[in-house]
């Protein structure tokens, strides 16, 4: 499983990246991460290319999917 960083920090064009080397580590075509998903390729498509808008329980289906896991770092403030 492949660890990604603070998801939430990440711009949607490095979220692309993200999804996009997933799958091709995988060596899996769109279609064929949106029928083990269940999303739509044209979805997918926009993804990898940083103009979708995916919501959380997509990007956690398809990173899923990809075996890649997301760590995120909750700091506590300094006061």
């Amino acid at each position: 499983m492949h660890k990604i960083g603070n998801l939430f920090l990440m711009d949607k064009i490095e979220i692309g990246h993200i999804i996009q080397n997933g799958r091709n580590s995988l060596f899996i075509k769109q279609e064929d991460l949106a029928e083990m998903t269940g999303i739509s390729s044209k979805t997918i498509y926009l993804i990898e290319n940083g103009n979708g808008n995916p919501s959380i329980d997509t990007l956690n289906k398809l990173l899923e999917t990809l075996g890649v896991e997301i760590a995120i770092d909750i700091k506590k403030p300094k006061v």
